[in-house]
């Protein structure tokens, strides 16, 4: 696989660490010393390891999508790009208040999180990837962007949490697209 749609598959990972890592610095106020490393040690933790069960899920899938691999990834990586698009642009009429300095709730969070990399890990598997550059290359991605939404995220502001979450999902959707054209062409 190339390189670079390597990494914009880790971009889309990470904008939508990078956006919930804004959104919950912002809206809490005061981040505790620390709570920025373990928030982005425990999104990066969670994202290298359901990478990985992704993959494995994705092998043992492979022989059934065999023939449609490129189609079956380019699907799962759109449903991906458009669902954090759409929870990003949702209206809602009073946000959720996270105790980021909790640290059951920034479990919960990077398990929650994690999601997305268990089936992009499920597309790498699919399309028979290695996985041990992709995993590393995602939890570092996450790790930085998490860390840095930690620190900055009082500055920034709920808008630009959006904003970072819906590009999250375009270069996901792009990701998708790749995939697609590589299989066609």
């Amino acid at each position: 696989m190339d390189l670079l749609i390597l990494f914009v598959i880790a971009l889309g990972l990470a904008m939508n660490c990078f956006g919930l890592a804004i959104a919950n610095s912002s809206i809490s106020g005061k981040v505790l010393p620390g709570v920025p490393l373990r928030t982005s040690a425990a999104f990066a933790l969670s994202h290298f390891v359901f990478t990985f069960a992704g993959f494995y899920l994705g092998r043992w899938a492979h022989y059934t999508v065999e023939g449609i691999e490129g189609w079956s990834s380019f699907i799962i990586l759109v449903i991906i790009g458009v669902k954090m698009i759409m929870e990003a642009m949702r209206k809602r009429p009073e946000t959720k208040v996270f105790d980021i300095n909790n640290r059951r709730v920034i479990f919960l969070l990077s398990l929650a999180s994690g999601i997305n990399a268990l089936l992009a890990g499920l597309v790498l598997g699919i399309m028979s990837e290695p996985i041990l550059r992709a995993a590393i290359m995602v939890a570092f991605t996450v790790f930085f962007f998490t860390f840095f939404g930690m620190l900055r995220g009082h500055q920034m502001g709920m808008p630009f949490a959006k904003r970072v979450t819906i590009f999250g999902g375009v270069f996901l959707i792009i990701a998708g697209f790749r995939f697609l054209i590589d299989f066609v062409f």
